[in-house]
C-alpha cells in the first residue's frame, strides 16, 4: 500500500529533475516579462522575484530591471521612481550576481 502512495511522488521527482536544461549559464540573471529570473546550476531559469507581487505588497510600482553597482550586476526588481543611472530595463539576459 505504502508502494501505491510513495509510487507518484517519486515519479514527480524524477521527472523534475530530468527536465531538460534550458541552457542559461548558471548565477546568469535575466527579465521575463516583469518577473526577475536567476540560472539555477541545472542551467533553468527560475522566478528570483516577480515585480508585480513586490509592487502589490509595497504600495509601490517596481520594475524589473538590470542594476550594476558597486560590483554587483544583475537583473531585480527597482522602483519605478528610481533614476535609472546603471539600470537598464531592457529584457536581455546575461547579468551575473
Amino acid at each position: 500500500m505504502k508502494a501505491l502512495l510513495l509510487a507518484p511522488l517519486l515519479a514527480t521527482a524524477l521527472l523534475t529533475r530530468c527536465r531538460a536544461p534550458d541552457g542559461c549559464a548558471p548565477v546568469s540573471t535575466r527579465c521575463a516579462s516583469n518577473v526577475a529570473e536567476i540560472c539555477n546550476g541545472d542551467g533553468n531559469w527560475q522566478v528570483l522575484a516577480d515585480c508585480d507581487a513586490v509592487s502589490e505588497h509595497s504600495n509601490a510600482t517596481f520594475t524589473c530591471a538590470y542594476v550594476n553597482e558597486e560590483g554587483v550586476a544583475g537583473h531585480t526588481c527597482l522602483p519605478t521612481t528610481v533614476d535609472a543611472g546603471t539600470a537598464d530595463a531592457g529584457t536581455e539576459e546575461g547579468g551575473v550576481l
